[in-house]
């Protein structure tokens, strides 16, 4: 039993005619029929009924066929992750992230990934910037997209940089410090912090809080919306809170370092060299921040 057999068996059911199958195919009509009548001879039983030029399954034909359109679909699946393998298309990809970019931008980047790499099985996790290096590094992942360190301290990992986002100190317009001219440091210390939390050294910490009053929350999103509801400050990536500074729900505090630019970029380990899907959404995500930090 040979796949173009198979394949021919099946073209015939589709179009209901040898002749037809052949035309479909580009092959003769006699090609087409010795085709399926070796298969029958082969599986001992007749797969089609023929009345002239039209063609009906048989009760026998009608079980199997599915069972052909599996091995068809099996054997080109096979034949595409090979293809792949060839091209440098990772077949497997362990990918984590952080939350500083908006989901309905990594819901598009899923969707495209399953369009354009169809045949790679890929998961993604997300966690807080702290906890991914570490990750990359134990290989609990293959590779992690988020905010860098200011420092750019990674010695245990490789990294690119892929740009740089606003980091903005905020608070709900109605906050108490938005009512003054001018923040100083220990306002801000006097004011309730929201900040990212963090496991480190199988603990959970609060990452470098600034104020003495601090809650720690997961995910950036979460310190927006702490901040949305009017219970303290925090800096977030200016990419989630746009809508909100230009609507006026948010303002940026009045503090000589509410504003700077932080660095985000992909890490991987020291002797990781990127395949093609890793470079593809490196250069998604490059644009993507090129395109907002404009």
């Amino acid at each position: 039993m040979k796949l173009s057999q198979l394949a021919l068996f099946l073209e015939t059911c589709e179009s209901g005619s040898i002749t037809e199958a052949a035309k479909r195919c580009g092959k003769n009509r006699t090609t087409v029929s010795s085709a399926i009548s070796t298969l029958e001879d082969e599986l001992g039983i007749s797969l089609l009924q023929r009345s002239g030029n039209q063609v009906q399954l048989t009760e026998i034909g009608e079980a199997i066929k599915n069972d052909a359109e599996r091995i068809i679909m099996i054997a080109n699946d096979i034949h595409a992750k090979c293809q792949q393998h060839l091209e440098g298309v990772e077949a497997a990809l362990r990918i984590a992230r952080d939350d500083a970019l908006p989901e309905s931008f990594w819901r598009q980047l899923v969707h495209d990934l399953s369009v354009n790499y169809p045949n790679s099985s890929i998961s993604i996790y997300v966690a807080p910037p702290p906890e991914l290096d570490e990750m990359v590094e134990q290989n609990m992942v293959d590779m992690a997209f988020c905010l860098l360190p200011t420092t750019n301290n990674l010695p245990n990992n490789q990294y690119t940089q892929l740009g740089q986002i606003r980091m903005m100190a905020v608070a709900h317009a109605d906050h108490p410090l938005n009512q003054l001219s001018d923040v100083v440091s220990d306002d801000l210390a006097h004011a309730t912090e929201f900040v990212l939390a963090a496991i480190k050294d199988q603990s959970l910490t609060a990452v470098s809080p600034t104020s003495s009053n601090y809650i720690a929350l997961t995910f950036y999103e979460h310190l927006r919306n702490a901040v949305l509801d009017g219970n303290g400050w925090s800096t977030v990536p200016s990419v989630l809170i746009n809508s909100y500074l230009r609507d006026g729900t948010l303002q940026v505090l009045n503090h000589y370092q509410s504003m700077r630019w932080q660095p985000y970029g992909v890490i991987y380990g020291k002797h990781i060299q990127l395949g093609r899907i890793s470079r593809w959404l490196s250069a998604q995500l490059e644009a993507y921040i090129d395109k907002e930090a404009h």
